[in-house]
């Protein structure tokens, strides 16, 4: 190998994934992230502040049977202490049994879209990381997840 080849770890994360499918974008404050659309849940617009819940980093919105269960992510993917303005939308999402609900200030639905999926910067790579990679759309980086890393990565908030 002479001095002007590129180490074969720089070339493979150059290499990029097409992606195509109906994925959904979810925004909360500077964390946005992309996700296939069979994980997300209907969106559900909530109002109000919600109450404290029972576990730290959950937060509850109605009372009884109808009470919905609500973490707000950081967004570094941790739950927040207190809740964040601006979050009015929740989605379930579909892995597991879980119960929980998550707040974001936007989801959106990118039908039949085409992506190139690009690997993380080796700088950014940390082992156990729920982010897959990402795209670029409309002038904005999206961290591509799925709805399981997603929940696990609220784990400390359900207790």
């Amino acid at each position: 190998m002479n001095s002007t080849s590129s180490p074969p770890v720089a070339v493979a994360s150059q290499r990029t994934t097409a992606l195509r499918g109906n994925f959904v974008l979810l925004r909360a404050d500077t964390l946005r992230l992309l996700l296939p659309q069979r994980e997300v849940g209907a969106a559900e617009y909530i109002e109000g502040a919600p109450g404290p819940g029972s576990a730290g980093g959950l937060f509850e919105f109605g009372a009884g049977d109808e009470a919905l269960a609500v973490v707000a992510l950081s967004g570094r993917m941790e739950p927040l202490a207190q809740w964040p303005q601006g979050r009015f939308v929740v989605t379930r999402l579909a892995a597991g049994d879980t119960g929980i609900c998550f707040a974001w200030n936007e989801t959106r639905v990118l039908i039949d879209a085409q992506l190139e999926l690009r690997p993380l910067p080796a700088a950014m790579r940390v082992a156990g990381s729920p982010i897959e990679g990402y795209v670029e759309h409309e002038g904005e980086l999206l961290f591509c997840t799925t709805a399981r890393h997603v929940i696990e990565a609220a784990g400390a908030a359900a207790g």
